[in-house]
Formats: structure tokens, C-alpha cells, sequence
């Protein structure tokens, strides 16, 4: 991945910052870019397989044209600029609280999931975000407003400010 996102940059006219990454998850990878054009630290994700990362870009593409830059005071980040030949997004950095991820969001139609792994998962859901599960149903109830259904959720992609 790290090849891939050498040449983004290189074909984008941005430059890869080697001294920072922000991490790895099942989709993929994210690096720090700088934009030649604008000297801005961005944030660059390469996905590893296509399917999420067709997922991801059309989520983010949605929130785009909807001109959505938060959900209940969570800040998700623009998409800038992609690269579908190399699976790549890259994406302004945000703070906490902050949105990310949609590697595994599903646009229009829910995930055709059973009532019982539903019922767990929400249960699962609870114990890992505690005392945050009320505001986080209330942001996955506002993506499914907007037609997007977000399978993985948890407290890496939804950040809340005191989780620091």
C-alpha cells in the first residue's frame, strides 16, 4: 500500500510525509500527505481490497453533495480528491469529536442482516461505547436519514472530545 500511495502522490501533486502515519485498520491504510499546491496536511487512505473502497468514496461522495461536514457535532472529513485505480481517498484531517470510516457503510439499502445479529450487535455496541451509546444511535439514526447504514461502527470511528 505504501507503493500505492507514493504514486498517488506523484501523480497528484502531493507529497508523502514519511514521518507521520495515522494507522492501519481492516480496509486499508492512512497516511499524512502535504498538497504541493496548498501546503495542507491531508489525509490519504489507501483501501486494500475495491469493494470498500467504492463503499467509502460514495459515502463520502454523498456527504458532498449534501454539503454535510458534521452529524451531531461530529466532524467528518472532505473528500478531496480520489483515485479509483488505486483505490485511494484523500481526505482533510478533523478533529475530535470526528466521524470516520465508512469502509464498511452500505448506501440506500441496509445490510441483510438477521434479527438476532441484529439484536447483538446493538447489545455489543452499548458495552463498547458505554455512556456514549445514546448520542452514537442518534448519529447512525441521522446516516440512515441520508441513506447511509454503517455497518462498523465503534469508538475508533466515532470519537467523542473526552475519549482522548
Amino acid at each position: 500500500m505504501y507503493s500505492r500511495a507514493l504514486l498517488y502522490c506523484s501523480e497528484h501533486g502531493s507529497k508523502l510525509d514519511t514521518e507521520k502515519s495515522f494507522g492501519f485498520g481492516v480496509h486499508g491504510s492512512v497516511f499524512a500527505c502535504l498538497r504541493a499546491t496548498s501546503n495542507v496536511k491531508t489525509a490519504l487512505k489507501i483501501h486494500e481490497r475495491p469493494v470498500p473502497y467504492f463503499r467509502e468514496r460514495d459515502v463520502y461522495l454523498r456527504l458532498g453533495d449534501l454539503k454535510i461536514i458534521d452529524i451531531e457535532g461530529h466532524n467528518i472529513p472532505a473528500l478531496l480528491d480520489f483515485d479509483d485505480r488505486l483505490w485511494a481517498l484523500e481526505m482533510s484531517i478533523v478533529v475530535r469529536p470526528f466521524l470516520l470510516d465508512f469502509g464498511g457503510a452500505y448506501l440506500d439499502t441496509p445490510p441483510d442482516y438477521d434479527a438476532d445479529i441484529l439484536d447483538q450487535w446493538e447489545l455489543d455496541k452499548q458495552e463498547q461505547f458505554e455512556e456514549n451509546w445514546s448520542k452514537t444511535s442518534q448519529i447512525l439514526a441521522r446516516l440512515r436519514g441520508y441513506g447511509i447504514y454503517v455497518a462498523d461502527v465503534n469508538p475508533g470511528n466515532i470519537g467523542f472530545k473526552h475519549d482522548i
